[in-house]
């Protein structure tokens, strides 16, 4: 019935595959780490089912409306709304790619080879800028690079800093995540 070639466990996906389960699988730190802010931000370990149950966006706009409403380092709260913020932006990319089908796309007419590029048709007609998404190899390796990135200063931003009141902070050497600068 369809027109669409399907390329059901082609040799030619398993590169992109491993980009698609990179971009899920790391973004799951994300969501991990949302509800274990969620958590210690509430001050309810009792309410992590709750938690978990609110969708991402939801929870991250929840868990900085907790970040804005405490009274502690302007430096910090800063860092953390920035870092939140950004995640919000790669949940995009990353709801589109695990809700969405994708298509294998080639720039040239032989498709031979590894594709180019996936298409994700957004057939939900969600509120995306655009009805249609495309992620060439290298913007899917940047997303990675990001996501990971982020995942890593979320980690990093710990609620007991952000309790050192005018403390700076910046990252420890060979880690991700900052420390206190002694004056």
């Amino acid at each position: 019935m369809s027109r669409f070639k399907h390329a059901v466990n082609s040799a030619h996906t398993k590169p992109w595959v491993e980009r698609v389960g990179k971009i899920v699988v790391n973004f799951s730190g994300l969501e991990l780490e949302s509800i274990l802010w969620s958590l210690q931000l509430s001050e309810r370990p009792d309410q992590i089912r709750k938690f978990a149950e609110i969708p991402f966006a939801a929870r991250v706009k929840q868990l900085m409306s907790m970040v804005e409403d405490r009274n502690i380092n302007p430096k910090w709260r800063k860092a953390a709304l920035r870092t939140w913020n950004e995640s919000l932006k790669l949940a995009i990319v990353r709801n589109q790619v695990a809700h969405n089908p994708i298509v294998f796309g080639w720039r040239t007419s032989a498709e031979l080879g590894e594709p180019d590029f996936i298409g994700i048709p957004n057939l939900r007609g969600s509120k995306s800028k655009s009805a249609d998404w495309s992620l060439s190899k290298g913007d899917a390796d940047r997303c990675i690079d990001e996501i990971v990135d982020v995942v890593k200063r979320v980690g990093g931003l710990t609620l007991g800093m952000a309790m050192i009141p005018n403390g700076a902070f910046e990252s420890a050497p060979g880690t991700s995540g900052p420390h206190r600068v002694r004056n």
